[in-house]
C-alpha cells in the first residue's frame, strides 16, 4: 500500500507555492509514497508558471480521492471571492484559504487518509484574519488533537534538533516557566520525537537558563532547583541526557559533534543559534501528533514573492523528515 503525504502550499500571496513545486520537482520520491497537494489551484498553476515546471497532477475531491491513483494529488481549496491574489499582501482572502486547507488536513488525519504532513509557509496575521481563532497553527494542532501538554515546536538543522521549554511567551514570565516537571517534559518529548524520526540513541544536551549557568547560584537558582533535577530525572528513565550547560557555548558544542539535541529555555535562546547556523535549511516539526508534521523554518518572503527566486531547500529538508518517519513505519 501507498503511503500518502498530505502537502500544503502555503499562502497564495507568497512563496509557498512556488517553492512547493520546485520541491516536488527538484526531490525523487519513491514510488510508494504518493503527494495529495491542498491548497488554492489556480495559485499552483500559477507558481508552474513562474517556475517552469509541470507536474502531473489529478483532481480529487471528497468523493473521489479514495479512488485516484495518481502520484500528485490535488485538492482545492480556492480563495474565497478572488481568483487571483495578489503576491506580497496580507488579506483575510489568503489567510482563510489557509486556514480552511489546514482544517481539511486535519479531518484528513483523523478518518486516516494521510500518513504524513509536509506545509509550504503561511502568514499567521492573515489566516486570523481570515477567521482562525489561534494564534499559530500548533495552537490549532494542539486543541484539534488534544495535545496542550506540548510546549512548542522542535526545530532541525540536519543533524541538530533542538527543542524549548518555554515559546511564545513574554521574556519577563520566562523564568516562572522554568520549573522541574516541565524541564522534564521536554526532555522526554524530544527524545521521543527523535527516535520516532529514525535517531536511535539520541544524545541530549539541557541548556542552563541563566548567564553561565547561574555561576552556582551566584546569579539565578533555576538550575540548582529545577533544570539540573530534572536532567537527572530523564537520566533515571534511561535518556541519554547531560546538562545543564551555558547556552552560549553549547551550540559550540553541538556543530562539534558532541551532541544530537538541545533543549533551550526559550524561544530566542535556541532559534537564534540555530537560525545562524542555517537559516535557508531550517525545518520546523509539529512533534507529538498521530502523524509526522513539518515546515520549513523561514516565512513568506512576501517581498520576492511571485519573483522565481524562492529556493525550496528548506521545504526539502521538510519532506525529507516527514519521509523519514512514514517510510520507517514501513
Amino acid at each position: 500500500m501507498k503511503k500518502t503525504i498530505a502537502f500544503m502550499i502555503g499562502d497564495p500571496a507568497g512563496i509557498g507555492p512556488e517553492i512547493s513545486v520546485q520541491c516536488l520537482s527538484d526531490y525523487k520520491i519513491s514510488d510508494n509514497i504518493r503527494i495529495l497537494l491542498i491548497g488554492d489551484r489556480f495559485s499552483f498553476d500559477r507558481a508552474q508558471d513562474i517556475k517552469g515546471t509541470k507536474l502531473e497532477v489529478e483532481d480529487v475531491s471528497d468523493e473521489n480521492m479514495d479512488r485516484a491513483t495518481g502520484k500528485f494529488l490535488f485538492y482545492n481549496v480556492p480563495v474565497a471571492g478572488v481568483q487571483k491574489i495578489p503576491f506580497g499582501i496580507v488579506s483575510a482572502a489568503a489567510g482563510g484559504c489557509v486556514y480552511e486547507s489546514l482544517n481539511k488536513i486535519m479531518t484528513f488525519i483523523d478518518d486516516g487518509k494521510v500518513d504524513g504532513f509536509v506545509f509550504a509557509p503561511f502568514n499567521k496575521e492573515g489566516m486570523k484574519m481570515g477567521g482562525c481563532p489561534y494564534s499559530s497553527e500548533l495552537e490549532m494542532f494542539k486543541d484539534h488533537f488534544n495535545r496542550q501538554d506540548v510546549n512548542g515546536e522542535i526545530n532541525y538543522l540536519a543533524p541538530m534538533w533542538t527543542n524549548r521549554v518555554t515559546s511564545h511567551i513574554a521574556v519577563k514570565d520566562i523564568a516562572s516557566f522554568i520549573k522541574k516537571d516541565r524541564v522534564l517534559r521536554s526532555i522526554l518529548f524530544l527524545n521521543g520525537e527523535m527516535k520516532r524520526f529514525g535517531v536511535e540513541n539520541p544524545r541530549i544536551a539541557v541548556s542552563a537558563l541563566n548567564p553561565h549557568g547561574g555561576e552556582k547560584g551566584l546569579f539565578g537558582t533555576e538550575e540548582i532547583d529545577h533544570i539540573q533535577p530534572a536532567v537527572e530525572a530523564a537520566a533515571k528513565e534511561g535518556v541519554n541526557v547531560t546538562g545543564p550547560y551555558p547556552a552560549d557555548t553549547i551550540f559550540l558544542r553541538v556543530k562539534k559533534g558532541e551532541f544530537d539535541g538541545v533543549i533551550s529555555m526559550y524561544h530566542d535562546q535556541g532559534q537564534v543559534a540555530t537560525k545562524l547556523i542555517g537559516f535557508d535549511s531550517g525545518v520546523t516539526i509539529h512533534g507529538g501528533m498521530p502523524v509526522a508534521i513539518a515546515t520549513c523554518a523561514h516565512g513568506t518572503a512576501f517581498d520576492i514573492a511571485g519573483s522565481g527566486q524562492a529556493r525550496p531547500n528548506a521545504l526539502i529538508e521538510a519532506l525529507k523528515v516527514v519521509l523519514s518517519s512514514v517510510e520507517g513505519q514501513g
